[in-house]
């Protein structure tokens, strides 16, 4: 059945190749290749071995409680699946590190609303990035970051790519990291998730992003996944996520604290009537395609075409302008679709 799904483009790139991370930036990435662990766990963790390891590349410096960007380089994402964000404060990760998640994105990763694969290029950049944060009160000092992915479509496959990372600021409890989930381990010498599904995590974390549709959700544990949903449910957002480096869908400010309510006055003899409500704040127009577009939007999860870059709503507020993937550009203007075109293919529609 899922054969059908998966367009003639995504059929060329099974064959040429998958993904792999580019922010964090990743150890070594002149020899970092874009195919899944080993089925069998010997390249476990981060596809050491075979002359890949733990050294070379850009050291990844975040500040505790900042924002960042997870951004992927790649075509082949075999109609999405579910990523983790993890940490471990072993420089030198072994099979015995202890990995727990900062952050979990379940379903849409590392691309949203695609059947198949995207195309055949495995060097292009992936359109599609995600904001996550590092936590405020974990250890300051050197670690190392990982991004894992758990594809939709395909063979049943574990990816891991990890770069070095330095956590700055006033460092918190280790108990506080100790206390985030073990990062979830599957389809290398055991357990399998089942093909088709967006999957949840049972224990994702206390950040989430969540965009899986109802009806195909698989949720999973390093023992396995089980078809429905049994993941707890995800936290509720703030009103607006903290701005900070690199946060593809976040906003540059933090929203303002509610002032304290005032205790009452006593009353007049004659009150006055109160005034009448001012109506809420449309929503910002639709502008011509284009345009780039800031301030409110509506509705979330919807598209700003603007040929070479698109932005999209997200938590009521237009994103940052993202640029388009080497070679393709978008057409169409705003909507709830990103219609993506190139010189040599037909369009491909990408929803929210």
């Amino acid at each position: 059945m899922f054969s059908k799904l998966i367009t003639a483009a995504g059929l060329i790139a099974a064959v040429n190749g998958h993904m792999k991370m580019k922010s964090p930036a990743p150890f070594n990435p002149a020899g970092l290749n874009n195919s899944p662990l080993e089925p069998d766990g010997s390249n476990f963790p981060c596809k050491f071995g075979g002359g890949y390891s733990a050294t070379g590349g850009q050291v990844n410096s975040y500040a505790l409680g900042s924002s960042q960007t997870l951004s992927f380089i790649g075509q082949a994402v075999h109609g999405g699946g579910s990523c983790q964000v993890a940490i471990t404060y072993d420089t030198n990760p072994t099979k015995n590190s202890k990995w727990k998640v900062i952050h979990s994105i379940e379903g849409g990763c590392p691309a949203k609303g695609v059947s198949g694969n995207m195309g055949d290029s495995a060097e292009a950049d992936d359109p599609f990035t995600y904001p996550y944060k590092i936590p405020s009160n974990i250890p300051a000092g050197k670690a190392t970051i990982a991004w894992t992915w758990f594809n939709k479509i395909g063979q049943r496959e574990m990816y891991m790519n990890c770069g070095a990372l330095e956590l700055t600021g006033k460092g918190g409890d280790k108990a506080n990291f100790d206390k985030l989930p073990d990062m979830v381990v599957l389809n290398i010498g055991g357990a399998k998730t089942i093909e088709g599904f967006d999957y949840k995590f049972a224990q994702p974390g206390p950040s989430v992003e969540d965009n899986t549709k109802a009806g195909t959700v698989a949720t999973c544990s390093n023992s396995g996944c089980t078809q429905g949903d049994t993941a707890p449910a995800a936290p509720a957002a703030p009103a607006a996520p903290a701005g900070g480096a690199g946060g593809a869908f976040v906003t540059d400010e933090p929203a303002a604290p509610a002032a304290p309510t005032q205790a009452p006055s006593a009353p007049a003899a004659s009150p006055a009537p109160a005034a009448p409500a001012a109506p809420a704040a449309p929503a910002a127009p639709a502008g011509p395609a284009g345009s780039k577009m800031s301030g409110a939007c509506s509705p979330e999860g919807s598209f700003n075409c603007m040929g070479s870059s698109y932005q999209q709503c997200a938590a009521g507020t237009w994103s940052v302008a993202m640029p388009m993937a080497a070679g393709t550009k978008c057409t169409g203007g705003q909507g709830a679709t990103l219609n993506i075109a190139s010189a040599k293919r037909s369009s491909r529609v990408f929803r929210a």
